[in-house]
């Protein structure tokens, strides 16, 4: 059993990119209303997940990942509970691919200090623990759309040897096509990795990761459901 690495945000961001750190998530995706007959409760990547190593950094890859889903099994005011509500990241992110538990440092006018610890699930039975010290802000929350941001605090990346400058976004929408409203989500996350102690790193980063940020969103609507 793997013990430590960042696999875990690679297969999990509880969450098109040009290039890294370019793309603008807190939006519906150019082009998504088009696909909705296929993005209607079953998720997909924006695009591929964008891997790349870091140079003269070892085995330190860049991560990247967006993806999306179109629901109208829950209403957007039920999705938004789901988000809004840091205290059961647990209840929520309980997955087959991975898992996610997150604990309130301290809470100062819009923005929660947390705590959180990643498990995910990787081939050959991996599994792998991380945790975290990151900054949760609400960024919108209005009757038809609404957004939050995950980042991580900056002396906790200095000193994280599994994970670094993590930015992780929720968003939801509600909209309205050919008169029927649906609720759309979309997760995004980019982060710095340290793949040292695992083989074939970037296919891992690649195969694995998407997978799993797509069942974050199929665990939201679950959750939403029950609301």
């Amino acid at each position: 059993m793997l013990k430590k690495t960042h696999l875990v945000f690679s297969l999990f961001c509880l969450f098109g990119i040009p290039l890294f750190g370019q793309t603008n998530a807190l939006q519906i995706a150019r082009g998504a209303e088009n696909q909705l007959s296929s993005l209607l409760n079953k998720p997909a990547m924006v695009t591929p997940p964008l891997t790349a190593p870091l140079a003269g950094k070892g085995k330190w890859y860049n991560l990247e990942l967006d993806s999306h889903i179109f629901t109208d099994q829950a209403s957007f005011k039920q999705i938004v509970d789901v988000l809004y509500n840091l205290e059961k990241q647990n209840q929520v992110f309980d997955g087959k691919k991975s898992k996610m538990n997150g604990t309130v440092v301290s809470r100062s006018g819009n923005e929660t200090i947390m705590d959180f610890v990643s498990t995910a699930f990787g081939p050959l039975n991996i599994r792998v623990k991380t945790s975290y010290r990151a900054s949760v802000r609400f960024l919108q929350n209005t009757d038809t759309k609404f957004s939050s941001e995950i980042r991580q605090l900056p002396d906790d990346s200095e000193s994280n040897k599994d994970i670094k400058n993590l930015i992780t976004s929720r968003y939801a929408e509600e909209v309205t096509i050919n008169g029927k409203k649906y609720t759309y989500i979309r997760i995004y996350s980019r982060d710095e990795v340290n793949t040292s102690i695992l083989p074939n790193a970037e296919n891992l980063l690649k195969n694995n990761s998407g997978p799993a940020n797509e069942e974050a969103l199929l665990l939201i609507i679950e959750a939403a459901k029950k609301r």
